[in-house]
């Protein structure tokens, strides 16, 4: 079957069904949006230009401009946080699929979700035991190991001195195809 040709139309529609990535005055991510809604923010003097589409430009009769895969809005605009919802997904994710305990790196498969201070003592407490900062990912050799019991009582501490169970923290950019490589640096994976 023969290779479809590029035309002058298609180009033009592709170009506009590209997605940019907006990022705040701050740098944090804001949303993906098209890119001709992410030309008027730039024509408008709205945002600036960080990262452009390598190869990929934007041409009228008398000017050429590079195609935007990155901008920064000028202004700081405030957004509201919202909480992510707790799942055993999103404690993975959050994790990197990582024993918390061991540092064992964990597949689908075997990837436990253990809580800190045990469900029993939770909900005698009346405390929920399902939350972002009780909860972490956990391989089924630690999990056992731990039990029932807090992770003091057990012997346990953490992989990583430093982790502190929390929610993520922003929630309003979710990416559902692959990352760009020029975004990398912008959106925490």
């Amino acid at each position: 079957m023969p290779a479809i040709q590029e035309t002058g139309f298609l180009r033009k529609v592709c170009a506009i069904m590209m997605n940019v990535l907006l990022l705040n005055a701050s740098y944090e991510p804001l949303q993906v949006i098209d890119a001709l809604r992410a030309v008027n923010l730039l024509f408008a003097g709205k945002a600036d230009l960080i990262e452009c589409v390598p190869g990929r430009e934007i041409r009228s009769a008398t000017a050429r401009h590079p195609l935007p895969s990155v901008l920064r809005l000028r202004y700081y605009v405030n957004v509201p946080r919202r909480g992510a919802s707790w799942s055993r997904r999103g404690v993975l994710l959050r994790d990197h699929y990582t024993c918390q305990y061991c540092g064992k790196q964990l597949n689908g498969h075997d990837a436990t979700i253990d809580h800190i201070n045990p469900q029993w003592k939770c909900r005698r407490d009346g405390i929920r035991p399902h939350t972002w900062g009780n909860t972490v990912a956990c391989c089924p050799r630690c999990q056992q190991r731990k039990g029932g019991r807090a992770m003091h009582e057990a012997g346990l501490k953490f992989h990583d001195p430093n982790f502190e169970p929390k929610m993520p923290r922003t929630n309003y950019l979710v990416l559902s195809s692959s990352l760009r490589p020029e975004w990398r640096q912008y959106v925490r994976v």
